[in-house]
Order: C-alpha cells, then structure tokens, then sequence
C-alpha cells in the first residue's frame, strides 16, 4: 500500500479577518481495511461574503485505495459527526477513478483519470457571484478540465452550495495511517481545501 498523508486546510487571503479550525491528529486505523476518518465542525461565519470554494486533492493514488472528502449538514442527531443522512456529497478517488455521490447517495458519478495511479490531483472550483449566487463547478484532473458523465448542474443543485455545509469530514482506506492534521481556515475572500 502506498503512503498517503491526509491534509484538509482552508486557505485564505490575508486581507480579511479569518476563522481557524484545528482538528487533532487523524485517528489510528480501526479496521481491517485500514478505514481512518475524522469528523470538523466548520465555523461559524465561514462562508459570510464567500466568494470562491476550492478543493484540492493531492496524494499518491493506487488501483484499490479510496480518499474521500464529505460535505454536510450535522442536524440529527447533532452529535458532531456527518452520517450518511447528513452528507450533501462525496467527492474524492476510488479504485482508479475519481467519483462524486451527490445527496442521498443513491446516485455515483465517475471519471476515469488518463493515469488510474501514482501522483494525483482533483480541483474542483465553486465560485460564488456578488449577489451571493453558486456558479456551475469546475473539476479538473491535473490542470485538465473534466466533467462527470451524466451529473445535472444546471440549475444549480443545493447540495453544492458551500453556505449549507456545517461540516467536513475526511476518509482514507487501503492506504497507510496518515500522520497529519486538519486545519481550515476560512475568509471572506475565497476559501480553499488542500487534502494530502
């Protein structure tokens, strides 16, 4: 199994006051398939004035190991953790492909990437107009643009928009223990999610 080292960071412009969240490190691996996540509140705020949201996934990928972000809503039970019923969506790379499962998660939309393993990058871009409107997203696979065959972003679905989620949560398996920390730090201006 590869190494894979697991960062979530919000980075931010220096020109507005900014909200910083720290989250211990990951956990140790539970599980038989190395399965290890970690759960974040985001703060309060963080998305007032929000204008870009951007994700980057970044790590060594293997035909068989998963990384996954999710984005949602914690509401019942409010125990601090996103459950399935609580997810928005899941977006990351699984078994040579990168996905995205949108609310519900009945539905999978994949991408096949030219290289299923080895160094991988996932951006996906959400920017947001001066009266406060989500733009269709942007994903690309290196610095090239890619679509998920079949997803509908028009009209824009809710489960996307960056000012609905309350949390994050961060998921690895079939990869060796990450050793890092999740650190997001939100501003007015632009918000980004690096994940390593």
């Amino acid at each position: 199994m590869c190494r894979c080292r697991l960062l979530a960071v919000l980075l931010l412009s220096h020109y507005a006051h900014a909200v910083t969240l720290e989250v211990a490190r990951m956990p140790e691996p539970a599980f038989a398939d190395r399965e290890i996540s970690a759960d974040a509140a985001l703060p309060a705020g963080r998305t007032n004035d929000l204008r870009t949201f951007r994700l980057e996934m970044t790590f060594e990928a293997t035909p068989s190991n998963n990384v996954q972000a999710a984005f949602g809503r914690d509401t019942a039970p409010a125990d601090g953790s996103l459950d399935a019923g609580e997810t928005d969506f899941v977006i990351g790379w699984e078994c040579g492909e990168w996905f995205i499962r949108p609310q519900g998660l009945r539905e999978r939309y994949s991408f096949s990437p030219a290289a299923p393993e080895g160094a991988v990058t996932l951006t996906a871009i959400i920017r947001v107009s001066a009266r406060g409107v989500p733009q269709p997203p942007v994903f690309m696979d290196g610095g090239t643009a890619f679509a998920f065959p079949g997803l509908a972003l028009t009209p824009f679905p809710d489960w996307l928009n960056p000012s609905l989620w309350t949390h994050l949560r961060v998921t690895a398996r079939g990869a060796d223990t990450p050793g890092e920390s999740i650190k997001a730090v939100f501003a007015s201006d632009g918000a980004s999610i690096l994940i390593r």
